[in-house]
């Protein structure tokens, strides 16, 4: 089993989540149900999450894009030993 990473958003993304969860809780679930996912198989191992690695993006400006719905998040994995 793979190993379990954490999750850490910025800034801009929690301003965001907090207007979802006011003004559209289904989606804010989603998010949450899709970061849970990431979190449990980042490199999406068994094919459950709609996530790319995308091409020609410069290191640490968001190697891969992990979709739900309308929404793209752009994330780096970064491991701590």
């Amino acid at each position: 089993m793979p190993r379990r990473c954490t999750v850490v958003a910025g800034g801009p993304f929690e301003r965001d989540a907090r207007r979802l969860r006011k003004h559209r809780p289904q989606v804010y679930e989603s998010l949450l149900d899709a970061l849970e996912l990431l979190e449990q198989d980042p490199y999406n191992l068994r094919r459950r999450a709609n996530i790319r690695k995308l091409v020609d993006v410069p290191q640490g400006e968001g190697q891969f894009r992990l979709r739900v719905g309308d929404w793209k998040l752009f994330h780096n994995l970064r491991w701590r030993l």
